[in-house]
């Protein structure tokens, strides 16, 4: 049994870092991008969150304001039990940071990146949503503007150049 478990364990490994270092094609892109044209982040409007950690049973996500220089708060979430175990709070301490967001507002953020399965997710204060669903630890990978500029390039933080309609993509190849 004990066998069994190690070459499954192996296995999954192997998949995970496989597909962690994929291309993304074109029609990946086309996909999500039509997927998610119309969906509304309104709720997240001034919040960032990310993927910070991942195990089989735990993730831990980075929340906090967008574009602000507060340190983020690291909130624990157990796979199994599908919730919140721990919002840790100790880089506001460090920092003599008061508390800035409410545990609804952490909760909806976990929330909504656990529903989409994003990497990351932030929406600015214009309702700009940037957003990486296909790498992990990296910046937004896309950003969908709240209103079509037909500006072909676009600097918000990183350099994004016009992919679609209001989609830009932060590609460096």
């Amino acid at each position: 049994m004990n066998m069994l478990h190690n070459t499954l364990l192996i296995c999954l490994l192997i998949s995970f870092l496989s597909c962690s270092n994929r291309k993304i094609t074109d029609d990946d892109i086309a996909k999500f991008i039509l997927k998610y044209q119309n969906e509304s982040f309104d709720d997240l409007k001034g919040i960032s969150v990310f993927q910070r950690d991942r195990t089989i049973s735990k993730i831990v996500f980075g929340v906090g304001k967008y574009a602000e220089n507060k340190p983020p708060y690291f909130v624990e979430f157990n796979t199994g039990e599908q919730s919140i175990t721990k919002i840790n709070r100790s880089l506001l301490q460090k920092d003599n940071v008061s508390d800035y967001l409410s545990k609804i507002e952490i909760e909806n953020a976990v929330k909504t990146i656990r529903k989409h399965e994003f990497f990351l997710l932030a929406v600015d204060s214009s309702g700009n949503v940037y957003v990486n669903p296909f790498y992990y630890d990296a910046p937004a990978f896309l950003l969908r503007l709240k209103k079509a500029t037909g500006d072909s390039i676009v600097r918000k933080g990183y350099v994004y150049k016009l992919y679609k309609n209001n989609w830009y993509i932060n590609r460096r190849d």
